[in-house]
């Protein structure tokens, strides 16, 4: 779905691309604690304050999947969140290799206790200095980005209007900043046949 890249383009400090996703990433010697807050943010799509309240005990392997329960405006409800295999393994060797229990908290302070969004915003901006990307970022980057690289690699809106756990289809285009507009001008390039 290349049609979205002239939304991207015109809002070009709200998304990262791909390749600077992956320089992120990339960063030399890039700490582990902080290489698993980019995979708990970027790959699942979580809100932070989701990804900070997730314990060993809700990431699923067999399920392949991240279990949530302080989703917004769920109170509590479980939403299960899909997440790649090869993510989670990352994620749990991670905690393994700091001896987490099933209640410990994924993202967790120098203390042990859950991890402020502050914190995470402050470090995910010093990360996009430390790759050369040229952008002010908020957490929420993260999982914007997500969707729109999900789009434009041609899932279905109404698949990642899914993802994203938004109750409306019209919830995904405003916060992707599609309007009924940008479609239509998009289906008026498209080649079809006619019909009488």
């Amino acid at each position: 779905m290349k049609w979205l890249h002239f939304i991207t383009m015109k809002y070009s400090k709200v998304w990262l691309t791909p390749d600077e996703v992956k320089a992120l990433f990339a960063i030399p010697e890039l700490p582990e604690s902080y290489e698993t807050w980019l995979y708990m943010l970027y790959f699942p799509g979580l809100r932070v304050t989701e990804a900070t309240y997730v314990r060993l005990m809700d990431l699923d392997e067999k399920a392949e999947c991240i279990n949530i329960y302080k989703g917004k405006g769920r109170n509590g409800e479980l939403q299960r969140v899909p997440c790649e295999p090869h993510v989670l393994r990352r994620i749990k060797r991670y905690c393994e290799h700091h001896n987490l229990k099933p209640k410990d908290y994924v993202m967790f302070s120098n203390k042990g206790e859950r991890v402020h969004r502050s914190h995470v915003y402050r470090v995910v901006n010093q990360l996009c200095k430390q790759a050369k990307i040229d952008k002010r970022i908020g957490t929420h980057t993260f999982r914007r980005s997500r969707a729109e690289h999900l789009l434009d690699n041609g899932l279905e809106l109404t698949y990642v209007s899914k993802f994203l756990r938004h109750k409306n289809l019209s919830t995904t285009m405003a916060y992707l900043d599609i309007s009924v507009s940008d479609i239509q001008r998009e289906l008026e390039k498209i080649e079809m046949p006619v019909i009488v």
